[in-house]
């Protein structure tokens, strides 16, 4: 009896669990109105492969991973490995080679423009050589007078430049003169040239630094330095800058540079031998790399010459280069 009596608690016991197991349980929820009875199934655990791949995500590639390459399956299937892609190599832009990749003009070009300018303003040459013969910069031959020449030349004519040097030297004979003198009268001497006391400050500026460095008012000393160490010296100077320095040394010291103003900086870019975006002192940096050291000097002076008479445009220079069947003739159409 009491053996049939606990079998009976037992199975009572396991009945009242399964009633009140989670997949069949019934929750009593109070609704705002009615007791209802709702039935709530429980949430499905989550499969293998979900769990797998939550797992993959938060944990970083295994090592291996590293050697699955084109080269590894190559190595594994016995094949030669392919070889690695190689990087184009890529020359960077420099203050001194702005344009790498612009790879105009060429010599051709360059010696075609000269040939067609040539034809189009011969007197030009025939004064230019006169002039390289002599060694002069306007007639000047001390590296002092070519730079405040030079300066004066800024920002007028040719003319007006020329005017204002002979003036300042006719009422101070030597730089040492212009050195004490008192600035206004300076500026007076000099007015015709524009801008006055801005290019007596700079004027007076480089003679003092020379006087205290030197002991004298002279740059003679550049005559004996290559060209990057003349152009960094000249490069103290306030007021100084590529165009200034290039003038001095082309036209004085004879050296094969090529100055840019801003007749040979528009013609260079309506050719393109610059990109659009060139700046004066880039084209400078660019065209002194790529025109040949035999033309430098006529090519300057001819493209000056041709930016004045007209206007910096190209149209008469390309008749010039088809006339006389150059390949300039197609440069930049």
């Amino acid at each position: 009896m009491g053996a049939t009596r606990a079998a009976s608690r037992r199975g009572g016991e396991a009945a009242d669990a399964a009633a009140t197991s989670p997949s069949t349980a019934v929750i009593k929820q109070e609704d705002a109105a009615t007791s209802i009875p709702i039935k709530r199934e429980p949430h499905p655990p989550p499969s293998a492969e979900a769990h797998t791949a939550a797992s993959r995500s938060r944990r970083p590639a295994p090592a291996w991973k590293a050697e699955l390459t084109p080269a590894f399956h190559a190595k594994l299937e016995g094949a030669e490995a392919p070889p690695p892609p190689k990087r184009a190599r890529t020359a960077k832009a420099t203050v001194h080679d702005p344009f790498p990749h612009h790879h105009a003009p060429s010599a051709d070009e360059c010696r075609a423009v000269h040939a067609a300018l040539a034809r189009l303003h011969p007197e030009v040459v025939r004064e230019k050589r006169r002039q390289a013969e002599e060694g002069a910069c306007g007639g000047r031959t001390l590296v002092l007078d070519a730079l405040v020449g030079t300066i004066l030349s800024q920002n007028t004519t040719d003319t007006n430049s020329h005017r204002a040097f002979s003036q300042l030297k006719a009422l101070f004979p030597t730089w040492e003169e212009v050195r004490l003198a008192p600035a206004e009268k300076v500026a007076d001497a000099i007015r015709s040239g524009g801008l006055a006391a801005t290019k007596t400050e700079r004027i007076q500026s480089i003679l003092e630094m020379l006087r205290q460095e030197r002991g004298a008012c002279s740059l003679e000393y550049l005559r004996d330095m290559e060209d990057d160490a003349v152009k960094e010296e000249l490069r103290r100077f306030k007021g100084v800058g590529a165009k200034t320095i290039s003038c001095v040394l082309m036209f004085c010291l004879k050296r094969a540079d090529f100055p840019v103003d801003t007749h040979v900086w528009k013609i260079a870019l309506a050719l393109g031998w610059v990109p659009k975006s060139a700046d004066r002192d880039q084209t400078y940096e660019h065209l002194n790399r790529r025109v040949p050291a035999d033309i430098k000097y006529e090519l300057h002076v001819l493209l000056v010459k041709h930016g004045k008479v007209y206007k910096n445009q190209v149209q008469e220079l390309r008749k010039a280069c088809a006339a006389i069947k150059t390949p300039a003739a197609d440069i930049a159409e």
